[in-house]
């Protein structure tokens, strides 16, 4: 056949086989991903990490809602050991021993037990230092709240690392 060998034409035929085929797949493959996935845009499609909670951990069930809230993984460490010492992981908990009343209300509350002197209206803050930097009205029972007493931590921690501290000076966690 002109000098070229049969085995060369039987091997551009394979490959070129192979590569319609492989076309064939990627023109398909659209259709193999879930609609769910394709809601969005391709590019704004980010996978699911599995996100594992040690077995050593005091308040597993926080774990992954202090990471969705943006937390470092070393505070969320630090967060577990905390939020057990001072409510064992109970958002319910109240010290009404600590000194500070707002609206009628005493002491320190939540997972954080967060002292009411942070929504106390001062003269540096009108509206209170949470409400000011978290943006929003809030009330005593709102430290009960899990989001709201996490972003409420969460501002502590900021506030405290802007000053130089370790971020966790408010529970005495340095």
């Amino acid at each position: 056949m002109n000098g070229v060998p049969v085995n060369k034409l039987l091997i551009v035929f394979v490959a070129t086989v192979i590569s319609c085929a492989s076309v064939a797949e990627a023109a398909n493959a659209p259709d193999q991903i879930g609609r769910s996935v394709m809601s969005q845009h391709p590019f704004d499609y980010v996978p699911e990490a599995k996100r594992s909670v040690p077995a050593w951990a005091k308040c597993p069930e926080l774990w992954n809602r202090l990471r969705d809230a943006g937390w470092l993984e070393k505070d969320v460490v630090k967060a577990d050991q905390i939020v057990w010492r001072e409510s064992r992981c109970t958002a319910s908990a109240h010290n009404k021993n600590d000194p500070n009343t707002v609206q009628g209300v005493k002491g320190s509350l939540g997972l954080f037990q967060i002292n009411l002197f942070w929504i106390q209206r001062t003269t540096y803050y009108p509206n209170g230092y949470l409400q000011t930097v978290l943006n929003r009205d809030l009330v005593p029972a709102d430290l009960f709240d899990v989001g709201t007493t996490i972003d409420a931590a969460q501002a502590l921690i900021r506030y405290d690392r802007a000053k130089g501290g370790c971020g966790w000076s408010a529970w005495l966690g340095c």
